[in-house]
Order: structure tokens, then C-alpha cells, then sequence
């Protein structure tokens, strides 16, 4: 091409660039005017205007163009606060979910222009969820912009995986250890963290995971291979096509390989392969079959199978204009919404016969499972104690000088095992009755003592060993000291009973030794991080993740009370956070951090450790000395939209009651459920979802069995998008 000619081009596209990037400007000028400018002027100037402006930021001036780097700079931390909702403040005038979201839009578009990366999964964790705001949601209108449920990949939980390999291993009566160091276990481990583990954007099956798997496949493919080496087995499952394959030996044609296709996939999933599995699978037997016989062929499709998509994840995707997910996918997800394992046979059954195309059919299939006391549903269980957060007592660790406080001696003495287990009982208690299911929990002054956990419950029968034995063992009589349950004998005791709290020292499960011990440390409570559990959990609140430049350690200072010591929190920098965080917690003091109710705080005695008497010949302490404190169990509820929950508390008590009896708290509870049981957070379209969940749930008298049968009914669960314009 003629240099000339180039050059001409060249100037002419250069010239195109320049009047489509001016237009841009022009364009972003405009819209930063029409958007931006005017929110700024009427929300944010009052504090960040030109005199003594917070923060030292002011917003006064400001063009909107970014390609300046003070403006860059502002803008961007203009844009996360207005993303978190923490701007503005909550006591200043509130702009409309409309002005937000447009000056959010136009920031997040600039920034990104201005060549910063945003990150679009940020709030796609549990602990965001908070973050829609809760009065738009249940405000009952529809939001038509929003993102609902994509299409995705849904991790199954790793015991759902597990639990597929001891149903195989039953069903084909396999060689294999399946239990302690030799037991099948899930390739992924969900980091821990305060919210949900089981979310479908959170999980990757990565590099180490497929190793995994390969792994546990062939081990199991191994133990198929053996089992059907001698011909077809006399008892237990088998496939005949693979007994057959097997025996034939180096005399078995490509055809018999070909024929163990089917009746495989009808062993392992209980249905035929489709057309492309056929096709795909179909070509991987031909090839190992030339390369390594029968029975080599045999065992790669085997662990094939056995990593199979079917077997790691909830395939959710639309099926046809009606976006509704295929019949088969959404069997499985109303199974492992609910339980650990595939569908049954009667909801298989009705996904092969097209019995899950409306609403209703999917109700009946959901309130059957629901109302199955047969089935196990370890799922709804898990979403309490996951909710709740009081599974992780066991893992808080006493040492033997903060045990030897109560009078425990030795680790034997101390085994927080039974408060979660008891915890659990307490739960499934509620659930069988199924009314107030919340306020119940919330509220009960019951118990039960020294429990199994109800995983453990079928395969051991500890409950008749103990009952054999004549006296309790040391960490039974800890237990009973904290509940302050009188047991006189062995005989007196029952693993099926409640039994009463003292009526003026419990109330619910927020002041159940697994709370109470789940939410402390060593040495103290745990008080900010049980009032941001109430922030988050109970009232919907939203609090900053700690900045990585505060040193978050309170004085070690062990002769002032717990209270006294937070008063750091009380520092300009820190109460912004804290004041939504330490009047909900501090209540909580009325326990100590073994979950004993308490009237006084112990504290070091220094005169008295220091005393002469108490030194031995080299000056040191032989023993550290305590003394008695008033105990303050005060706090207050600030900063909600609900003015029946505003106000000071005497008690830990008084607070739990107002908690329990606001409609507020309730539909918080209700934005949890969906959380769990949908897989992600929600957006400002799930609102009418919310919104008949929540009155789904108040119409029936607080079911859970009404408000999980409303949510796995609604279209965000039963549809997906066919726009992937969200990230899951």
C-alpha cells in the first residue's frame, strides 16, 4: 500500500479517535453535572465542604476529571464509601436508591477510564450481604435493573461429596476402609470466616483440587475393578457389564467395552448418559481400550466418572425461553438445598416425568422433604449453626491455668463438644414444633444436657454406653456446674429431656454456653465480636472491615474489668465502628467466658499477689491473686431504623427480648435464609422474593419448614438469567 495512503488513514483514524474521545468527555462532562455535581453539592459539602472539612477531604470544586490525580484520588474514596453505604453518615439525609445508584455508576465508570481496576467481586461474599440497603428491599418494589440468579457452578459441599462415596462404597460392597486416616474426604476445605461457608461464587476446584480427586477416584475405581474381577458378584451391587468386561480378559472386544457405558452411568447416577456424554465417553473407552484393554478401560472411565462434573458441583443452568433451570438440575438443587445426597427416588421421578414444570409441583416436592421426619436434612440444621456461629466452641482453646479458675483439672475436664451438641438438639427441638422458630431460639429457657451430636447420633450408641456407667466422668460435672442443672445420678439422667435453665439467668441461645464460649477467648469474652455478631446478624448493620494499620489489642491490664478496658475503643479513630459494635456485646459480660452466669468480675488483686506472704524466696508470686468487681451489663441499641428497638438495656436479658419481639430483626433473619439456601447475596431485585418470604413466614407463625418452601419456590431459586451480567 502506498505510504501516502497509510499515512492518510492513519491521520484519519487518528482524527476519529480524537472526536470520539472529546465526544466521551463532553459526554462525562455532562453526566457528571447532571449526576454528580448535585449529589455531591447536596449530601456530602455539609461535612466535607471548604472550612475544617471531616477527614480533611473536601469535596468543594471538584470537576470531575479524573485524569487529575487529586480528583482520581478523591473520587475514588468517594466511590467506596458510597458503595458500602457508610456515606453518607446515617444520621444525615439519605439520597434515594435512584440518585446512588447514578452517581455510583458514573464513579465506578470514570475510575475505571481513568485506568484503576475495581473490584467487581467484592461484595460477593456473605459478610456483604448486608450492604443492599434492608428498607429498599422490603419496601415491595420491584427494582427491574437489578441482577438476579446466574447461570453457574454450585460446589457441593464436602460432605455431600463424601457422602456419594459411602453410598457407593455401600452400594457395591467395596474393600475399603472409608473411616479415619483412610476415609474418602472432600478436596476442599471452606475457609473459615464469620458468615456462610457454602456460597457459589466462593469455591474454584483448582490444580490441587483435581489432584484430589483423581486420587480418591481411582482408589475407588480400584475397588470396583477388584470387586468385579471374580465374574459377576453373588452379593452386594454390581454392573454385569463390567463383571463381564473383566472376565474376558485379553479375549474382550471393543463392543463389550462399548456396552459398559450405559449401564455404568445408570450405577453411578442413576440415569443414562446424554448424547454428548455418549459421544464424548463413548470415544475416551475406544481409545483406552486400544491402549490398554478391558480392563485399563474399565478403570480410567471409572475414575472419569468419578470426577465427573455431577460429582463436584449443582449444575444450574436455564433450559429454553422460560430460563427455568432443566428438570434434572433442579431436582438436585432442591436435594442438596435441603440434604447431602441426590434426590430421592420420588423427586428423580418426578424430574423424569416433567412433574417440576410450575410452582406448585416444586412446592409439593419441597414440603414433602420437608415434612419427611425420615429424610435427613443436615442442610437446615447447618444454617443455624451457621447463623448462629456456635459450632466453633470446641476449637477455642483453655489452657490448664484458666481451667484450673472454675476447678476443672486436666483437659478431660473440659469439653465444649457437649454445649454444641446440646446446642444442635436444642434447634432440631424447635424446628420439630416449627412455630416462632426465631423468637423461640432466641427466648428458650431450655436445654438439653450432654447430647451426642446428631452426625454421630446413628453410628454410635454413646448415649447407652454412658448410661451404664455409675458416676459422671469430670467433664459431665462441668457441664452441669455451667448449666447449673442439678443430675443427682446417673439414672437420673435423660439425653432426650429438657431440661430448665434457671429462669432469671438464661435466655435462648444467646446466652448458651456455645455461644457464649464460641464468641470468647482464653482469657476473656470475646464482647465486640458477640455485639458486631448482633449488628450483623440480628439488626442487619454493616461494619468496616478492620484497617490494617490498627493495632486491635485492648491494654493488658488484667487488674481492670473487661469494660474498662474497651474505654480505647472510645478513641475519635476507633468509635465510629465500635459504637455500633460494644453497647450490643458488652451486655454479655453478665457471663464469664466459660458461659457461667456471673453477679461480679474477677480481677487481679495486685496488692494482694504482690504481698509478702504470697512471694516465695526468689520474690516471685506463688500464686496470682483475685478480687471482685461490680459487674456493669449495660449497653444500648443505636443507629436502626426500627424505633421499637432504640435505647438503653440493663441486661443482657432486656436486649434479647427487644430483639426477639421486633418485626425488623425478623426480616434480617429472613435476608440470611435466602443467603444460605440461594448460594449468594442478595440484590435489590430479590426484594419481592424477600418480601414473600418473610410474610410467608409471619403468616404461618414464624415456620421455618414456610419460610424455606417460599425461597426454594421463587424464581430466583427455580430460574437463572440468560444475561451474564453479573458475576457469581
Amino acid at each position: 500500500m502506498n505510504r501516502h495512503v497509510i499515512l492518510l488513514l492513519f491521520v484519519s483514524w487518528a482524527g476519529a479517535a480524537a472526536v470520539e474521545a472529546q465526544e466521551v468527555s463532553v459526554q462525562r462532562d455532562a453526566d457528571f453535572g447532571r449526576a454528580v455535581a448535585p449529589f455531591v453539592k447536596r449530601y456530602c459539602v455539609d461535612c466535607h465542604g471548604v472550612k475544617d472539612p471531616e477527614s480533611r477531604v473536601s469535596l468543594v470544586g471538584l470537576t470531575g476529571d479524573l485524569s487529575k490525580p487529586r480528583e482520581l484520588q478523591v473520587f475514588l474514596a468517594v466511590y467506596e464509601k458510597l458503595e458500602g453505604r457508610e456515606m453518607p453518615p446515617r444520621d444525615a439525609e439519605q439520597p434515594t436508591e435512584a440518585e446512588r445508584t447514578q452517581a455510583a455508576k458514573w464513579l465506578a465508570t470514570s475510575i475505571r477510564a481513568a485506568g484503576v481496576v475495581l473490584d467487581d467481586g467484592k461484595w460477593l461474599p456473605p459478610i456483604k450481604g448486608n450492604y443492599v440497603d434492608h428498607q429498599t428491599l422490603f419496601s415491595g418494589k420491584t427494582v427491574v435493573d437489578a441482577n438476579g440468579t446466574n447461570p453457574r457452578l454450585w460446589r457441593l459441599t464436602g460432605q455431600a461429596y463424601e457422602g456419594y462415596f459411602d453410598k457407593m462404597i455401600k452400594q457395591f460392597n467395596l474393600p475399603l476402609r472409608n473411616y479415619g486416616e483412610h476415609k474418602l474426604t472432600a478436596p476442599w476445605n471452606f475457609t473459615p470466616q464469620r458468615d456462610f461457608v457454602d456460597y457459589a461464587s466462593a469455591h474454584r476446584v483448582g490444580e490441587a483440587e483435581i489432584e484430589f480427586l483423581l486420587r480418591n477416584g481411582s482408589n475407588v475405581a480400584q475397588a470396583m475393578i477388584k470387586k468385579h474381577a471374580g465374574g459377576v458378584p453373588s452379593y452386594g451391587g454390581y454392573i454385569k457389564e463390567l463383571a463381564t468386561l473383566i472376565k474376558a480378559g485379553d479375549a474382550a472386544t471393543p463392543e463389550q467395552a462399548e456396552a459398559l457405558l450405559a449401564p455404568t452411568f445408570q450405577g453411578l447416577f442413576q440415569r443414562a448418559p446424554t448424547a454428548s456424554e455418549t459421544e464424548r465417553y463413548g470415544s475416551f473407552l475406544r481409545k483406552t481400550f486400544a491402549t490398554s484393554g478391558g480392563a485399563g478401560a474399565a478403570e480410567q472411565l471409572l475414575i472419569a466418572l468419578f470426577c465427573n462434573k455431577e460429582l463436584i458441583h449443582r449444575v444450574e443452568l436455564p433450559t429454553g425461553p422460560s430460563r427455568q433451570l432443566a428438570p434434572r438440575d433442579l431436582a438436585r438443587a432442591i436435594a442438596f438445598a435441603l440434604t447431602d445426597s441426590v434426590p430421592d427416588e420420588l423427586l428423580a421421578k418426578a424430574a423424569d416425568e416433567g412433574k417440576l414444570a410450575t410452582r406448585e409441583e416444586v412446592e409439593s416436592q419441597v414440603k414433602r422433604l420437608l415434612g419427611d421426619s425420615t429424610i435427613a436434612k443436615p442442610r437446615v440444621l447447618r444454617f443455624f449453626r451457621e447463623y448462629f456461629a456456635y459450632a466453633s466452641a470446641p476449637s477455642v482453646f483453655k489452657d490448664e491455668v484458666t481451667l484450673m479458675k472454675i476447678g476443672v483439672r486436666g483437659a478431660r475436664g473440659w469439653n465444649a463438644d457437649y454445649f454444641v451438641s446440646d446446642a444442635d438438639r436444642i434447634v432440631l427441638a424447635v424446628l420439630a414444633e416449627d412455630k416462632a422458630v426465631l423468637r423461640q431460639l432466641l427466648t428458650t429457657k431450655k436445654t438439653f444436657a450432654m447430647t451426642v451430636s446428631p452426625e454421630y447420633q446413628q453410628h454410635v450408641k454413646a448415649d447407652a454406653y454412658r448410661l451404664k456407667k455409675p458416676t459422671f466422668e469430670a467433664d459431665e460435672q462441668t457441664l452441669m456446674k455451667i448449666y447449673e442443672v442439678t443430675i443427682a445420678t446417673r439414672a437420673d439422667w435423660d439425653p432426650n429431656r429438657q431440661y430448665d435453665f434457671p429462669p432469671e439467668h438464661r435466655l435462648g441461645l444467646l446466652t448458651h454456653p456455645a455461644w457464649l464460649v464460641a464468641h470468647s477467648s482464653n482469657f476473656d469474652n470475646h464482647a465486640i465480636h458477640r455485639g458486631r455478631w448482633i449488628r450483623e446478624r440480628l439488626l442487619g448493620g454493616r461494619i468496616p472491615e478492620l484497617p490494617i494499620t490498627v493495632n486491635a489489642m485492648l491494654p493488658d491490664e488484667p487488674h481492670r474489668t473487661l469494660r474498662d478496658r474497651m474505654q480505647v475503643t472510645r478513641e475519635t479513630y476507633c468509635w465510629t465502628c465500635h459504637k455500633q459494635m460494644d453497647p450490643l456485646g458488652l451486655p454479655f459480660e453478665q457471663f464469664d467466658h466459660f458461659g457461667q452466669f456471673r453477679t461480679e468480675e474477677m480481677v487481679v488483686d495486685r496488692e494482694a499477689t504482690a504481698d509478702k506472704k504470697n512471694l516465695n524466696m526468689y520474690g516471685v508470686p506463688r500464686e496470682t491473686k483475685y478480687k471482685p468487681q461490680p459487674l456493669d451489663a449495660t449497653g444500648e441499641v443505636t443507629d436502626v431504623t426500627d424505633p421499637s428497638l432504640i435505647g438503653p438495656v440493663k441486661d443482657p436479658f432486656e436486649l434479647i427480648r427487644r430483639l426477639a419481639e421486633s418485626e425488623h430483626v425478623e426480616q434480617v433473619f429472613v435476608r440470611h435464609a435466602f443467603r444460605y439456601f440461594l448460594g449468594r447475596n442478595e440484590t435489590l431485585a430479590d426484594g419481592p422474593t424477600l418480601v414473600a418470604a418473610h410474610q410467608a413466614y409471619r403468616k404461618s407463625g414464624g415456620s421455618m419448614n414456610a419460610l424455606i418452601t417460599s425461597l426454594l419456590t421463587s424464581e430466583p431459586f427455580m430460574f437463572r438469567m440468560t444475561n451474564q451480567s453479573g458475576k457469581e
